[in-house]
Protein backbone atom coordinates (compact mmCIF):
# COMPACT_ATOMS: atom_id res chain seq x y z
CA UNK A 1 0.00 0.00 0.00
CA UNK A 2 1.13 3.31 -0.58
CA UNK A 3 1.37 5.83 2.49
CA UNK A 4 -2.20 7.43 1.23
CA UNK A 5 -4.03 3.99 1.76
CA UNK A 6 -1.96 3.16 5.15
CA UNK A 7 -3.23 6.81 6.13
CA UNK A 8 -6.77 6.06 4.82
CA UNK A 9 -6.56 2.64 7.36
CA UNK A 10 -5.69 3.99 10.45
CA UNK A 11 -7.98 6.95 9.54
CA UNK A 12 -11.30 4.99 9.34
CA UNK A 13 -12.56 3.59 12.49
CA UNK A 14 -13.43 -0.08 12.47
CA UNK A 15 -16.57 0.47 14.82
CA UNK A 16 -18.23 2.82 12.63
CA UNK A 17 -16.04 2.80 9.82
CA UNK A 18 -16.19 7.04 9.93
CA UNK A 19 -13.34 8.61 9.62
CA UNK A 20 -11.34 9.62 13.12
CA UNK A 21 -11.03 13.65 11.47
CA UNK A 22 -12.91 16.31 10.65
CA UNK A 23 -13.39 16.89 6.78
CA UNK A 24 -10.94 19.41 6.37
CA UNK A 25 -8.17 17.74 8.19
CA UNK A 26 -8.59 14.71 6.57
CA UNK A 27 -8.12 16.28 3.41
CA UNK A 28 -5.05 18.30 4.16
CA UNK A 29 -3.64 15.49 5.84
CA UNK A 30 -4.23 13.12 2.85
CA UNK A 31 -2.98 15.50 0.19
CA UNK A 32 0.48 15.92 2.82
CA UNK A 33 0.60 12.02 2.27
CA UNK A 34 0.51 11.83 -1.15
CA UNK A 35 3.50 14.69 -1.57
CA UNK A 36 5.47 12.79 1.30
CA UNK A 37 4.68 9.41 -1.04
CA UNK A 38 5.54 10.95 -3.91
CA UNK A 39 8.86 12.35 -2.49
CA UNK A 40 9.94 9.18 -1.47
CA UNK A 41 9.51 7.42 -4.51
CA UNK A 42 11.42 10.03 -6.51
CA UNK A 43 8.85 11.84 -8.08
CA UNK A 44 9.04 15.50 -6.77
CA UNK A 45 11.93 16.81 -4.85
CA UNK A 46 12.58 20.27 -3.77
CA UNK A 47 14.92 22.57 -5.25
CA UNK A 48 17.94 23.79 -4.18
CA UNK A 49 19.41 27.30 -2.55
CA UNK A 50 20.74 28.54 -5.43
CA UNK A 51 19.73 26.62 -8.09
CA UNK A 52 19.62 27.65 -12.06
CA UNK A 53 16.28 28.51 -13.13
CA UNK A 54 14.24 27.41 -9.99
CA UNK A 55 12.60 28.94 -7.45
CA UNK A 56 13.70 28.59 -3.46
CA UNK A 57 11.64 25.85 -1.60
CA UNK A 58 9.73 24.62 -4.62
CA UNK A 59 8.47 20.82 -5.44
CA UNK A 60 9.12 20.27 -8.61
CA UNK A 61 8.96 17.00 -11.04
CA UNK A 62 11.31 14.53 -11.43
CA UNK A 63 10.31 13.19 -14.66
CA UNK A 64 9.95 9.75 -12.88
CA UNK A 65 6.67 8.25 -12.46
CA UNK A 66 5.19 7.12 -9.62
CA UNK A 67 3.73 3.51 -9.18
CA UNK A 68 -0.05 3.98 -8.39
CA UNK A 69 -1.26 6.55 -10.98
CA UNK A 70 -3.49 7.79 -8.59
CA UNK A 71 -1.03 9.39 -7.36
CA UNK A 72 0.64 10.68 -10.49
CA UNK A 73 -2.11 13.21 -11.51
CA UNK A 74 -0.96 15.05 -8.38
CA UNK A 75 3.17 15.75 -9.78
CA UNK A 76 1.65 18.51 -12.01
CA UNK A 77 -0.84 19.91 -9.43
CA UNK A 78 2.52 20.08 -7.10
CA UNK A 79 5.23 21.01 -9.38
CA UNK A 80 6.51 24.34 -8.96
CA UNK A 81 4.49 24.91 -5.88
CA UNK A 82 6.29 25.92 -2.29
CA UNK A 83 4.83 22.29 -0.23
CA UNK A 84 2.17 24.27 1.75
CA UNK A 85 0.50 25.56 -1.38
CA UNK A 86 0.96 22.28 -2.73
CA UNK A 87 -1.16 20.63 0.18
CA UNK A 88 -3.40 23.57 0.12
CA UNK A 89 -4.11 23.40 -3.58
CA UNK A 90 -4.59 19.77 -3.72
CA UNK A 91 -7.06 20.03 -0.65
CA UNK A 92 -9.02 21.68 -2.37
CA UNK A 93 -8.46 25.14 0.24
CA UNK A 94 -7.05 27.74 -2.72
CA UNK A 95 -8.85 26.33 -5.48
CA UNK A 96 -12.64 25.23 -6.57
CA UNK A 97 -11.47 21.42 -7.28
CA UNK A 98 -10.20 18.93 -4.06
CA UNK A 99 -8.23 16.68 -5.23
CA UNK A 100 -8.18 15.43 -1.98
CA UNK A 101 -12.02 13.87 -1.88
CA UNK A 102 -11.17 12.28 -5.55
CA UNK A 103 -8.22 10.71 -4.39
CA UNK A 104 -9.82 9.52 -1.58
CA UNK A 105 -12.90 8.28 -2.95
CA UNK A 106 -10.61 6.54 -5.75
CA UNK A 107 -8.34 5.20 -3.10
CA UNK A 108 -11.03 3.85 -0.90
CA UNK A 109 -12.90 1.75 -3.79
CA UNK A 110 -9.22 0.60 -4.57
CA UNK A 111 -8.90 -0.65 -0.76
CA UNK A 112 -12.54 -2.13 -1.03
CA UNK A 113 -11.44 -4.19 -4.21
CA UNK A 114 -8.76 -5.72 -2.86
CA UNK A 115 -10.46 -6.52 0.26
CA UNK A 116 -8.54 -4.37 2.85
CA UNK A 117 -11.42 -1.99 3.73
CA UNK A 118 -15.34 -3.08 3.56
CA UNK A 119 -17.91 -0.39 2.00
CA UNK A 120 -21.44 0.08 3.53
CA UNK A 121 -23.80 2.50 3.07
CA UNK A 122 -26.28 4.11 5.56
CA UNK A 123 -29.55 6.50 5.24
CA UNK A 124 -30.16 9.43 8.01
CA UNK A 125 -33.37 9.77 8.30
CA UNK A 126 -34.01 7.99 5.62
CA UNK A 127 -33.37 10.40 3.16
CA UNK A 128 -29.59 11.05 3.11
CA UNK A 129 -27.48 8.16 1.98
CA UNK A 130 -23.56 8.31 3.67
CA UNK A 131 -20.85 5.39 2.77
CA UNK A 132 -19.47 3.97 5.40
CA UNK A 133 -16.04 2.46 5.38
CA UNK A 134 -14.58 -0.27 8.27
CA UNK A 135 -11.05 -1.35 8.06
CA UNK A 136 -10.11 -4.82 7.66
CA UNK A 137 -8.95 -5.70 10.93
CA UNK A 138 -6.11 -7.87 9.59
CA UNK A 139 -4.76 -4.85 7.20
CA UNK A 140 -5.44 -2.10 9.97
CA UNK A 141 -3.53 -4.48 12.98
CA UNK A 142 -0.52 -4.59 10.45
CA UNK A 143 -0.31 -1.12 9.56
CA UNK A 144 -1.11 -0.27 13.35
CA UNK A 145 1.84 -2.36 14.70
CA UNK A 146 4.31 -0.85 12.73
CA UNK A 147 3.48 2.63 14.06
CA UNK A 148 2.85 1.40 17.56
CA UNK A 149 6.26 -0.35 17.50
CA UNK A 150 7.32 2.95 17.23
CA UNK A 151 5.72 4.93 19.06
CA UNK A 152 4.83 3.22 21.85
CA UNK A 153 7.17 0.53 21.87
CA UNK A 154 10.33 2.63 21.14
CA UNK A 155 12.05 0.94 18.24
CA UNK A 156 13.72 3.33 15.27
CA UNK A 157 11.06 3.25 12.24
CA UNK A 158 12.50 2.88 8.59
CA UNK A 159 11.49 6.04 6.66
CA UNK A 160 8.09 4.73 5.61
CA UNK A 161 6.72 4.00 9.33
CA UNK A 162 8.42 7.38 10.41
CA UNK A 163 6.39 9.50 7.48
CA UNK A 164 3.50 7.67 8.55
CA UNK A 165 4.03 8.77 12.05
CA UNK A 166 4.70 12.23 11.21
CA UNK A 167 1.32 12.25 8.82
CA UNK A 168 -0.16 10.96 12.22
CA UNK A 169 1.24 13.23 14.68
CA UNK A 170 0.57 16.51 12.38
CA UNK A 171 -3.20 15.76 12.72
CA UNK A 172 -3.33 14.29 16.25
CA UNK A 173 -3.81 10.91 15.48
CA UNK A 174 -1.57 9.05 17.27
CA UNK A 175 -3.06 9.13 21.15
CA UNK A 176 -6.68 7.71 19.52
CA UNK A 177 -5.25 4.99 17.68
CA UNK A 178 -3.27 3.74 20.80
CA UNK A 179 -5.75 4.80 23.92
CA UNK A 180 -4.24 1.99 26.28
CA UNK A 181 -0.89 3.84 25.91
CA UNK A 182 0.26 7.16 27.97
CA UNK A 183 -1.18 9.86 25.98
CA UNK A 184 1.93 12.20 26.96
CA UNK A 185 4.63 9.83 26.05
CA UNK A 186 2.79 8.96 22.71
CA UNK A 187 2.54 12.31 21.49
CA UNK A 188 6.03 12.88 22.79
CA UNK A 189 7.72 10.31 20.66
CA UNK A 190 5.44 11.04 17.49
CA UNK A 191 6.98 14.39 18.12
CA UNK A 192 10.47 13.39 18.49
CA UNK A 193 10.28 10.87 14.89
CA UNK A 194 9.14 13.71 13.15
CA UNK A 195 11.51 16.20 14.19
CA UNK A 196 14.54 13.73 13.51
CA UNK A 197 16.41 12.87 10.05
CA UNK A 198 14.93 10.54 7.95
CA UNK A 199 13.59 10.58 4.56
CA UNK A 200 15.55 13.19 3.22
CA UNK A 201 14.85 17.49 3.70
CA UNK A 202 12.27 17.29 0.92
CA UNK A 203 9.97 14.78 2.46
CA UNK A 204 10.34 16.43 6.05
CA UNK A 205 9.72 19.86 4.62
CA UNK A 206 6.47 18.07 2.76
CA UNK A 207 5.20 17.05 6.73
CA UNK A 208 6.13 20.44 8.36
CA UNK A 209 3.84 22.09 5.54
CA UNK A 210 1.15 19.69 6.21
CA UNK A 211 1.08 20.65 10.05
CA UNK A 212 1.41 24.11 9.25
CA UNK A 213 -1.92 23.86 7.01
CA UNK A 214 -3.57 21.54 9.74
CA UNK A 215 -2.61 24.16 12.24
CA UNK A 216 -4.11 26.55 9.81
CA UNK A 217 -7.39 24.79 9.25
CA UNK A 218 -7.79 24.22 12.91
CA UNK A 219 -7.90 27.93 14.15
CA UNK A 220 -10.15 28.73 10.90
CA UNK A 221 -12.68 26.06 11.94
CA UNK A 222 -12.93 27.41 15.62
CA UNK A 223 -13.23 30.90 14.74
CA UNK A 224 -15.93 30.19 12.48
CA UNK A 225 -17.04 27.83 15.16
CA UNK A 226 -16.77 30.70 18.03
CA UNK A 227 -18.01 33.38 15.71
CA UNK A 228 -21.34 32.01 15.20
CA UNK A 229 -22.20 30.78 18.72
Amino acid sequence: MTLAEEFLVLAYREDTGRPRLGGNQLDAALAGSAIVELTLEGALRMTEPGEPGQKKDRLVSTGIRPADSRLAALVAVADGRKPKDAVGKIAGFAAWRNHSRTLRDALLHDLAEAGRVTMTTSKTLGLFTSTNWTPDPAERARVAQRVRAAVVDGTDPDDRTAALVSILHAVDLLPKLFPDADKRAVKNRGKAINESEWGGPAVRKAVQEVQAVTVAVIVATTTVTSTGS
